[in-house]
């Protein structure tokens, strides 16, 4: 690279099929202020995310994976998926938040629907770097654009486990979240967990791993394992966004989890649904066969609640109940009282 190339900040955009960059160089028909005649098409100057991804609406998915980017500005950059290119510009503050930040967990209840007593709670996931609160989304996405999501996870579940497990109300369980995609092995996910539970003391049956889509792991054999280590070790198991489909159905079937936990997709709206009524009880008949409870996620009015006590659900977690807060709050009795 070109000390004149340095200087600029942009993208050379890249393709393994010669077409594709044809086809890209041809829609982008207005030259770009600040521009470098290089091989391939360049954005570059004020502006060229934004430019970047307007083009790149222009052409159809499969083209879009065949675009590769380098960015001007760092001289060892590798060619990434332009949309890729384009998640790193935009959470460049990453690296410094896993370098400097803070994980700060927020505990939202997990109540039994038909008597109302909070069973738990899940962290939920907050970061602050410097005076910068970040939702725990935008933390999941930036992780997954610079390919830290080993490290996102497991400094996460130790913020959960450190924070949460004093913070517990008595006689109820903290859900932990583990990503499987985060997992290098089995025993990567144990020891990234276990020595934090031994360090605290705390009870092993007061913590439900919470597996976050298990069905996007490809390793399915190494899933299974992974859930039979920290069943070991006294952990309750829960599936976490559960749908309908059938590789989230063949999991729940495979890990026989302790928790199911419905998407909360499902769960908006489904007063207005009979067919997601007749969805949500067929797979509340399956998870009973299989000897798990089932959680309804995304519960924000009264008439959700009702329909998913209506339809057998156990257990319930949403704004109805309860917003994530830095410390786990009491459950409104009065959201359970009897209605005529």
């Amino acid at each position: 690279m070109s000390p004149a190339e340095a200087t600029i900040d942009g993208v050379r955009l890249l393709s393994h099929r010669p077409s594709v960059l044809y086809k890209v160089e041809h829609l982008a028909t207005e030259p770009v202020e600040g521009d470098i005649a290089v091989e391939g098409l360049v954005l570059a100057g004020p502006g060229w995310s934004d430019k970047l991804k307007d083009l790149l609406k222009t052409v159809s998915t499969a083209e879009r994976a065949c675009l590769f980017a380098l960015r001007l500005s760092d001289e060892q950059a590798l060619p990434l998926p332009a949309d890729t290119l384009l998640d790193r510009a935009r959470t460049d503050w990453f690296p410094d938040f896993l370098s400097h930040g803070q994980m700060k967990p927020h505990f939202q209840p997990i109540v039994e629907l038909a008597s109302g007593r909070a069973y738990g709670r899940e962290a939920l996931m907050r970061g602050r770097l410097g005076a910068v609160e970040v939702r725990g989304g935008e933390l999941l996405a930036a992780a997954e654009a610079h390919d830290a999501l080993f490290s996102f996870d497991y400094r996460a579940r130790t913020a959960a486990l450190e924070i949460g497990l004093p913070l517990l109300p008595e006689g109820e369980v903290l859900f932990v979240n583990l990503d499987p995609r985060a997992a290098l092995d089995v025993e990567s996910t144990v020891r990234t967990t276990w020595p934090v539970v031994a360090r605290m003391n705390a009870d092993p049956s007061r913590i439900c791993i919470e597996v976050v889509k298990p069905e996007r792991c490809p390793d399915k054999e190494m899933l299974s394992d992974m859930v039979e280590a920290h069943r070991k070790r006294g952990a309750l198991i829960a599936l976490d966004d559960l749908s309908c489909g059938t590789d989230a159905l063949l999991c729940l079937e495979r890990l026989r989890p302790d928790m199911a936990k419905i998407d909360n997709a499902l769960t908006q709206g489904i007063q207005h649904s009979e067919g997601r009524r007749k969805l949500i009880a067929a797979l509340v008949e399956l998870a009973h066969e299989q000897g798990a409870r089932v959680v309804a996620e995304g519960i924000e009015r009264v008439d959700e609640y009702e329909t998913m006590l209506e339809l057998g659900v156990d257990l319930g977690q949403g704004f109805y109940f309860g917003q994530p807060t830095e410390r786990p709050m009491a459950v409104d009795a009065r959201l359970f009282a009897k209605r005529s």
